[in-house]
């Protein structure tokens, strides 16, 4: 199994933690974003949106860290990072989709004004409207999440992908002297501890989030 991630990228870190998880031998291949190297040919014959990560697995090329972290998550099934049921299945699907289509912009457009070393390396920037958007939104979308999490540990009663989902933008926005200030959801502060202490995700932020979170 060969991995493609990216350094400072959240998206790879998200798969690297899957990867921890699931206790997967593979072989790391990092490629440098910031200078091109994923808009390069060989890159863009893996994944031809020139995004990180990719897996290779055997025939199987795949891209979209969710979709990784899916496929991680079916073939080596002792690592129990999904519900046996199928309603507890389409219940973290229905966290993937929460994170990838609300909570992660939200989170973009606040670290990219943030998170200096974000800013420096992709020199990226949000204005102020895109800024104060990205920190309302996160103020619409995190109490869900802490409702969700009250009386429990983990989104879906046991760890699952739908926690690993969450964990590399949130440690994004959570950076600096200016990051979020995530108190007023105490539920979700204190999940983001325990998820943040894992030995998998540690070693995710080593090989994709060094000097971001």
């Amino acid at each position: 199994m060969d991995y493609y991630y990216g350094t400072l990228s959240g998206n790879s870190a998200r798969s690297a933690f899957a990867l921890g998880e699931a206790g997967v031998a593979y072989t790391p291949h990092p490629i440098a974003a910031p200078h091109g190297e994923n808009r390069e040919a060989p890159y863009l014959a893996l994944n031809p949106m020139g995004k990180v990560p990719a897996l290779v697995d055997g025939d199987l090329q795949l891209w979209e860290s969710n979709a990784i972290n899916w496929y991680l998550a079916e073939k080596h099934p002792a690592a129990r990072l999904l519900p046996a049921s199928i309603a507890g299945r389409a219940s973290v699907q229905r966290w993937l989709m929460f994170q990838a289509s609300h909570v992660t912009p939200a989170c973009a457009a606040f670290y990219r004004r943030t998170n200096q070393r974000v800013r420096t390396v992709w020199k990226a920037d949000s204005d102020d409207k895109q800024f104060a958007f990205g920190r309302s939104e996160l103020g619409r979308y995190l109490p869900v999440l802490d409702q969700a999490l009250a009386g429990r540990d983990w989104l879906e009663g046991d760890f699952s992908l739908a926690d690993i989902a969450y964990a590399p933008h949130l440690a994004m926005v959570a950076q600096g002297e200016a990051g979020y200030d995530f108190a007023p959801t105490p539920n979700v502060q204190a999940w983001l501890k325990r998820l943040w202490a894992r030995p998998a995700w540690q070693k995710a932020v080593e090989m994709s989030l060094a000097g971001a979170v």
